[in-house]
């Protein structure tokens, strides 16, 4: 296998369509006519993690941050990107990155953290907006189980909590093959007529493009009738950030010591003063957006959220925040470095035969210092 039928490989399990506009998801740099060695997933590009792939093997690196995130103008060795850029070309390696995408997915960075919570009833906290399409497509009758099933195969008819979601109504077709024409059904310059169903599915719209490509190897005719819609209708549990109940309610303090044993790092949280909305024991439904999500937590707050987690919240986000909400601020890596195991067990399967690693590499740029001579760093 080539790098390059990874990255394909790659932009299926991320799709790109569900990163966010200022995003730079996907391939990064370096030579994909090159043969695939094995695969190395971390947090960050940085020597270390480069030194470790070469030595263990690997010759593509999969990360959450993108190294190649600003456009670069010129490619000297004056900045930190830069130089790493000119070590992965010269070392032979590539690097991909899933990013916001990876946010996105209801299995990703938010969804790893959840899951260790337990949270029941999730929803993304900021669902992506106008995600899906109906595709319509006019299939001949006696092939139309084989159609149906090649879309829900792609991946369309998944809506909520339902898969294989789809409509179909029989009518009739018309059409005259003219010249030039190779037609399945029909002779030439004389109208056929043939009992059509009209198929409906709804999908993703970063599906669209292998979900159209299997439709077209399915489908019995030359030319393919089709219309793609966009909806109104959001999927729900694909945004930023999560959202969702506790197994149980907790007392503040059970409940910020649940999230330092998670993170593993020192929290900073809001105050909650005698007067405050929020209980000591009914810390029950919490949202949570790894990274630097502090401007969801007016979001998290409509959602019903007594407590919302999140990296780099401002002084003025816990004035505004008030006694509203629990507000607590863990560290930026420490809310993504969960997500790193995750990337490698979601792409693990489409290389069972390639050593698909962790770096064992320092992934967490920010270290801790206390005058008790504590240090919380990962």
């Amino acid at each position: 296998m080539q790098i390059a039928d990874a990255v394909q490989i790659l932009d299926r399990a991320f799709p790109l369509g569900m990163q966010q506009a200022y995003d730079a998801c996907g391939f990064q740099c370096g030579r994909t006519s090159r043969e695939l060695l094995g695969i190395m997933v971390g947090l960050d590009v940085n020597e270390a993690m480069i030194d470790e792939a070469e030595q263990r093997g690997c010759n593509l690196l999969v990360t959450h941050h993108p190294l190649l995130f600003h456009p670069l103008h010129r490619l000297g060795e004056g900045t930190r990107v830069e130089r790493l850029v000119h070590l992965l070309l010269e070392k032979g390696l590539c690097a991909y990155a899933a990013h916001t995408n990876l946010d996105a997915m209801p299995t990703g960075v938010n969804g790893v953290v959840a899951d260790a919570w337990g949270l029941v009833n999730r929803q993304a906290l900021e669902p992506l907006k106008a995600p899906l399409r109906q595709l319509v497509v006019y299939v001949p009758l006696a092939h139309a189980e084989f159609v149906r099933s090649a879309l829900f195969e792609a991946g369309a008819g998944v809506l909520g909590n339902y898969g294989e979601a789809s409509f179909g109504v029989q009518g009739t077709g018309t059409f005259i093959p003219l010249e030039g024409a190779n037609p399945v059904l029909g002779s030439m310059n004389q109208r056929e007529t043939v009992e059509e169903i009209r198929m409906e599915v709804v999908l993703e719209s970063w599906k669209v493009q292998r979900v159209v490509e299997a439709m077209k190897r399915a489908h019995p005719y030359e030319e393919v009738a089709y219309q793609l819609i966009s909806l109104e209708q959001s999927a729900p549990s694909f945004g930023l950030g999560v959202v969702g109940d506790l197994p149980q309610t907790m007392q503040a303090q059970d409940f910020l010591a649940l999230v330092g044993k998670t993170l593993g790092c020192p929290l900073r949280h809001s105050n909650l003063v005698a007067n405050s909305t929020i209980s000591p024991r009914n810390i029950g439904r919490i949202a949570y957006c790894g990274g630097a999500g502090a401007d969801l937590w007016p979001k998290a707050k409509s959602a019903g959220a007594q407590a919302f987690i999140t990296s780099e919240i401002k002084h003025h986000h816990f004035l505004d925040a008030g006694d509203e909400m629990l507000l607590i601020e863990a560290g930026h890596a420490e809310t993504e470095i969960p997500a790193i195991k995750r990337i490698q067990a979601i792409i693990q399967p489409f290389f069972s035969t390639f050593a698909v690693l962790q770096t064992n590499s320092l992934q967490n740029p920010a270290q801790y210092f206390s005058l008790r001579n504590e240090n919380y760093g990962s």
